[in-house]
């Protein structure tokens, strides 16, 4: 095997203006393919990691609680959530963290009564000197210190109300068994995947005042281990404390299931990246049939060569693996350039990007699984027309 390897490589050496030209088309082909699965992954680690909303390396889940009557928790003898709830959360398998959600973390789910159905919708509280309320007004810090039980909400969740948006002001709308009066109208901004902007924004004082939430948060969160996946923990969570839960007779638990929009996201992502990596490697084809025109050639050239190593003993197998070993280096060496030239060009590309890129098991390997397999293919054809040529017609 030795043998063979340095005899493809002086093979290659003699010819060396037409094996760098042969491998200059899987080096595009392999740093293309390289670059966008780089960025394509990084692209989607960073999607991911701003989707669940948590500084946490895991993946967080929030886990709400819903009074059937707020009254019973408005003296603050009843809690939502226990220090015993955690502790019992915390023993479940693939939980490793629980903490409980202070009202500063200003990123809450609430449930709107629409005509006759219910929306989810984001709630957060109002920044006074930062809302762009288009129609009525704003939310008054004098407002917020009085606890007036006031509203402002997009104007996607306006249109969900009434097409009329007009219409919407003096309306209200049901928060936490509250009724708040809609006063404005703001633009959302630019709400992205990585801006979870508010649907609804209302006096964070009056929130904390009617819900009893300051010392009473209605939200736990849930940090999930890795290789766990966070829909399946939620529910246990959930079941767990529909079962022993300190306030299970009281309402009911729920969570907005971020996790499986993060699965879904991702999904969609991988399998975006896949697809514009495949077309990318449509070159590797062509390049594949270059590598197969230079084995050809480079048989037709040697047919002495060939002669005078039968003649001296050399079988059809060492023939066929000759030239097989010179394909696969021609094309692992190319791969190996091609992945470092395509990473070099993705970790440039990040730079101006907010996200980084970094090599891993998975591009490597498939580097070297489709320099071996190109090798392979394009390669065994010359290969065994070499070994089949006939030993007495070459000699004469």
């Amino acid at each position: 095997m030795i043998t063979i390897i340095k005899n493809a490589y002086q093979a290659l050496r003699q010819n060396m203006r037409r094996s760098i030209l042969t491998m200059i088309g899987i080096v595009i082909g392999i740093a293309s393919v390289i670059t966008i699965l780089s960025l394509g992954r990084g692209f989607e680690a960073y999607t991911i990691k701003n989707l669940t909303a948590s500084n946490e390396k895991n993946v967080a889940v929030n886990i709400n609680y819903s009074p059937t009557d707020y009254e019973q928790f408005s003296t603050n003898k009843m809690r939502y959530f226990s220090d015993e709830d955690l502790r019992v959360v915390r023993d479940i398998e693939g939980v490793e963290k629980v903490d409980y959600v202070k009202s500063d973390d200003d990123f809450l789910t609430v449930e709107l009564q629409v005509a006759a159905k219910k929306i989810t919708r984001h709630l957060g509280f109002v920044k006074f000197d930062k809302e762009r309320v288009v129609i009525g007004r704003s939310i008054t810090p004098e407002e917020n210190e009085t606890h007036q039980r006031v509203a402002i909400i997009s104007r996607e969740t306006a249109k969900d109300i009434n097409a009329n948006q007009d219409r919407v002001l003096g309306t209200g709308i049901e928060i936490k068994g509250e009724l708040y009066q809609i006063v404005g109208i703001y633009e959302s901004g630019s709400s992205g995947l990585f801006d979870m902007n508010p649907d609804v924004k209302i006096p964070k004082k009056s929130y904390q005042y009617y819900t009893n939430n300051e010392g009473n948060p209605t939200q736990i969160k849930i940090t999930v281990a890795s290789d766990y996946k966070p829909s399946k923990i939620a529910q246990k969570v959930i079941k767990k404390l529909e079962t022993v839960g300190v306030s299970r007779n009281f309402g009911d638990y729920s969570t907005f299931d971020m996790s499986s929009l993060t699965d879904g996201i991702g999904k969609v992502l991988k399998m975006l990246t896949y697809f514009i990596s495949a077309i990318a490697g449509i070159s590797l084809f062509i390049a594949g049939v270059g590598v197969m025109n230079m084995m050809y050639t480079s048989v037709s050239e040697r047919t002495q060569e060939i002669g005078v190593r039968r003649s001296v003993g050399a079988r059809r197998r060492d023939i066929r693996n000759q030239f097989l070993a010179e394909g696969l280096m021609l094309t692992i060496s190319a791969g190996v350039i091609g992945y470092i030239i395509g990473y070099l060009i993705a970790l440039l590309v990040s730079a101006f990007l907010p996200f980084k890129v970094s090599p891993d098991l998975f591009t490597i390997s498939l580097t070297l699984i489709i320099t071996i397999v190109i090798g392979l293919v394009f390669s065994i054809t010359p290969a065994n027309m070499a070994a089949r040529k006939d030993l007495v017609e070459i000699l004469r």
